[in-house]
């Protein structure tokens, strides 16, 4: 969008300096916003790259969200293992609890025949 000078300013410069003048003020005016749009549209894009490589920075990539999934999931595998192992160690204690009722009081054998239908 280039700009220029209206007809009523050449007009006045014309008549106060003559043709010649108004003619070469009118084209250095001309000029000189040429150079000032092309200055403007350099420091806009000057700026859209700034701004581009700033966000760049700050958002994650692909390749970033690659490396943290596979971090989580070696995570998640460790946490089940745990768990596993949790539940193991859970079922030997239910089985000692157990033989040790049983050991320590001769009634519960009599109760868990019972239950399971071996004695009447």
């Amino acid at each position: 969008m280039s700009q220029s000078i209206t007809l009523e300013t050449y007009i006045s410069l014309e008549k106060e300096f003559g043709k010649t003048i108004a003619e070469k003020v009118t084209k250095l005016l001309d000029y000189s916003f040429a150079q000032s749009e092309k200055k403007v549209e350099q420091i806009a894009t000057q700026k859209k790259i700034e701004i581009r490589d700033e966000l760049s920075k700050e958002l994650a990539s692909k390749a970033d969200l690659a490396v943290l999934e596979s971090k989580l999931l070696l995570e998640i595998e460790k946490v089940e293992t745990k768990i596993m192992g949790v539940k193991s160690e859970f079922r030997l204690y239910f089985v000692i609890l157990l033989c040790a009722m049983i050991i320590l009081n001769k009634d519960s054998l009599t109760l868990i025949g019972q239950i399971l239908g071996l004695v009447k």
